[in-house]
C-alpha cells in the first residue's frame, strides 16, 4: 500500500518533498537579488562596474532608513511577532503552506546576497557609516528563520545526517542574524546620541541667499584625446557648465567672482556635486563646473611602470586629460570675458563683470589634484591675482609629467589653501594631499592647511568621513559641518574681498584658519563634543602623516 501511495503521488507532492527545494529556493532568491550584477558581468563590465547600481541603490536606502527610524522599528517589531506566532502553530503541529515556506527561503536567499553586496560596499567605501541596513537584513533573516524552522535548536541524536545538517545551519543562521542586529538596537529603540542638526542659520546652513541659473557649453576635445577616448564616457557632452547668481536688480556692486570645480575620477555628472555649487553660487559666485575625460586609454598605458612620489603619478592618462582640461579653460575664458562673453551671461548679470581677479578653484578626489594643474593655467591668464581659495577634498596624485608642473608665482597676499583629506578615505589615502602643501611655500603657513576630518561612531547616525564626502549621495550631518560649512566661508570671503567688504571677509577668515571656529563640530545629543577637525600647516611634524614621508 506504501509503494501504491508513493505512486499516486503528483508531480507538485514530489517537487515540495524534494531534498532539494530549500536550497534551491535559497538560491534562486540570491540570483533574484543580484540579477542586475549578473546581468552586467554577462555584458562584460568587470566586477566594480556590475555592483554598482546595486551599491548606489543600497546607499540610498540606506539614506531612507536613517530618517524613518520608528517606522523602522515598527516594522521590525510586527515581522518577529509574525514569526513567532508562524513557530508557536508550528509547534502544535500547523505549518506554513509550502508555498509560504519556499517564498520565505527564496526571502533568506536574497538577504543574504544583498548583505554580501553591503558589506563589499561597506568595506570599500562607507567604513560602518550604515547601521540600519544590516539591521533590517538581520530582522527578514531572523524572522523568516524562525517562521521556516521554528526556535532553534542544538541537533538530536534521533535526527538522521541531513536534519542535523539543517538543524546546525538553522542555528547558525540565527546566531547571525542577531549579530546583524544587536548594532542597531539603539538605534531602534532611540536611546543612542543623536549627532548635531545641521547650522540653520550662518555657514552650514541652507545655501544662499541667491538663486542662480545655468548654461552649459560644449568644449572641443583635441584630437589627441579624443582619438583615445574608452567607451564608458561615450555619452558625455564634455561641457562646462556656468552657474550664475541671480541677483538683485541693483546689488551696488562692480561684479561677482569666479569659482572653478572640477569632478572625481569617472563622475562626471553635475549631479553629484549640485549642493557644492549652490553652496558656491548661493553666495554671489560665478561657478564653472568642468567635465573632463577620464576614460582615455593613451598607448603607454600597458606598458609603462607606475612611480607614485612625493604627491604625484607618472599615470600617461594625466596628459590627455590635461589638454582637454586647457581646451576647457580657453573656451570658459572666451564665454566670460568682457568683450567676448556669451549673450546669456549678459542677460543674467547685465552689467556687472566677471571678477576674475578673484578666484575660488578646487575639486574633488582626481578633481582636486587637477584643479592644482588648472590653478597654473589660471594664472597664466592673470585670474586669481588679488583672491584666491585653493579647495581640494581627498586629493589624488597629480601629474609628474614635464610641462605639466605647476609652479605658482605671485600668488596674492590674500591666498587661503585647505587640503582635506578624511580618516576613512580607502580610495587615495592621505599622503598625496599632505605632499601638495609643498606647491605653497610663498603662502603664510597659517594660509596652507592640511584639514584631517575624522570619523566619530559615538551615538546614531555614526559621522563617519569616507572619500565620498562631498558629493551629493553622501551629503549628511557630517558632511554639513565638515565640508558645507568651510566652502560657504571660503566664498564668503572670495566675495566680500571682491565687494572690499573687510568686515564680512574678516569674519569669513576666522571660520578658516586655525581657531575653534574652523575645527568646532558641535556636539552629540547628551553634550559629547563630536571630534573635531584637525588643522595642520606643517604636516610634515605630525605623527599622524609619518608614513608620508
Amino acid at each position: 500500500m506504501e509503494d501504491g501511495a508513493k505512486e499516486t503521488l503528483t508531480l507538485y507532492q514530489r517537487v515540495l518533498q524534494s531534498p532539494f527545494l530549500h536550497p534551491i529556493a535559497l538560491i534562486l532568491g540570491a540570483v533574484i537579488a543580484l540579477s542586475e550584477s549578473i546581468y552586467l558581468l554577462l555584458l562584460g563590465e568587470p566586477v566594480q562596474n556590475a555592483i554598482w547600481p546595486q551599491a548606489i541603490r543600497t546607499l540610498a536606502w540606506s539614506f531612507f532608513l536613517r530618517q524613518h527610524v520608528a517606522t523602522i522599528a515598527i516594522f521590525s517589531a510586527l515581522i518577529l511577532a509574525a514569526s513567532v506566532w508562524a513557530a508557536l502553530r508550528k509547534q502544535r503541529g500547523s505549518d506554513l503552506h509550502p508555498l509560504s515556506v519556499i517564498g520565505l527561503m527564496c526571502l533568506i536567499g536574497a538577504v543574504l546576497a544583498s548583505w554580501i553586496i553591503f558589506l563589499l560596499m561597506d568595506i570599500r567605501y562607507i567604513r560602518g557609516a550604515f547601521l540600519l541596513l544590516p539591521t533590517i537584513y538581520g530582522v527578514l533573516l531572523l524572522a523568516s528563520a524562525i517562521a521556516v524552522r521554528g526556535a532553534p535548536h542544538l541537533p538530536k541524536r534521533e535526527q538522521n545526517k541531513t536534519e542535523k545538517t539543517y538543524t546546525v545551519l538553522h542555528l547558525c543562521t540565527i546566531f547571525f542574524a542577531a549579530w546583524l542586529v544587536m548594532p542597531g538596537i539603539p538605534a531602534l529603540i532611540g536611546i543612542a546620541p543623536s549627532p548635531p542638526d545641521a547650522p540653520t542659520m550662518g555657514y552650514g546652513a541652507q545655501a544662499g541667499p541667491f538663486d542662480s541659473v545655468r548654461a552649459q557649453y560644449l568644449y572641443p576635445i583635441p584630437e589627441l584625446v579624443s582619438d583615445i577616448q574608452g567607451p564608458t564616457e561615450e555619452d558625455i557632452d564634455f561641457s562646462v557648465y556656468l552657474y550664475l547668481p541671480q541677483l538683485p536688480g541693483d546689488p551696488g556692486i562692480e561684479g561677482v567672482p569666479l569659482a572653478i570645480l572640477l569632478h572625481a575620477f569617472k563622475n562626471p555628472s553635475v549631479d553629484s556635486y549640485t549642493d557644492w555649487i549652490d553652496h558656491l553660487v548661493g553666495k554671489g559666485m560665478v561657478v564653472a563646473y568642468i567635465q573632463y575625460p577620464t576614460d582615455v586609454r593613451p598607448d603607454e598605458a600597458d606598458t609603462f611602470t607606475l612611480v607614485e612620489e612625493d604627491g604625484m603619478s607618472n599615470w600617461p592618462h594625466h596628459v590627455p586629460r590635461m589638454h582637454a582640461l586647457q581646451s576647457a579653460i580657453d573656451l570658459l575664458q572666451e564665454r566670460i570675458d568682457d568683450t567676448t562673453r556669451d549673450e546669456f551671461v549678459n542677460q543674467t548679470l547685465g552689467d556687472l563683470k566677471i571678477l576674475t581677479q578673484h578666484l575660488w578653484i578646487g575639486g574633488h578626489s582626481l578633481g582636486g589634484a587637477y584643479s592644482l594643474q588648472v590653478l597654473q593655467m589660471a594664472q597664466d591668464k592673470q585670474w586669481g591675482n588679488q583672491t584666491l581659495v585653493v579647495n581640494t577634498e581627498m586629493a589624488a596624485a597629480r601629474p609628474v609629467q614635464e610641462g605639466w608642473l605647476p609652479n605658482y608665482t605671485n600668488l596674492p597676499e590674500n591666498t587661503l589653501v585647505h587640503l582635506v583629506v578624511a580618516e576613512d578615505d580607502m580610495t587615495v589615502g592621505q599622503c598625496d594631499s599632505v605632499h601638495h602643501i609643498g606647491l605653497f611655500s610663498e603662502v603664510d603657513e597659517n594660509h596652507t592647511l592640511v584639514i584631517y576630518i575624522p570619523s566619530d561612531r559615538y551615538g546614531f547616525p555614526r559621522l563617519v568621513a569616507t572619500h565620498y564626502l562631498p558629493a551629493n549621495e553622501a551629503h549628511d550631518t557630517l558632511a554639513d559641518w565638515a565640508f558645507y560649512r568651510r566652502i560657504d566661508a571660503q566664498a564668503d570671503w572670495v566675495v566680500a574681498h571682491s565687494r572690499g567688504d573687510l568686515n564680512t571677509a574678516d569674519f569669513a577668515y576666522a571660520n578658516l584658519v586655525d581657531t575653534p571656529m574652523l575645527s568646532n563640530m558641535g556636539k552629540w545629543s547628551d553634550g559629547t563634543p563630536v571630534l573635531p577637525l584637525q588643522v595642520y600647516s606643517n604636516p610634515s611634524e605630525s605623527g599622524l602623516f609619518a608614513s608620508c614621508f
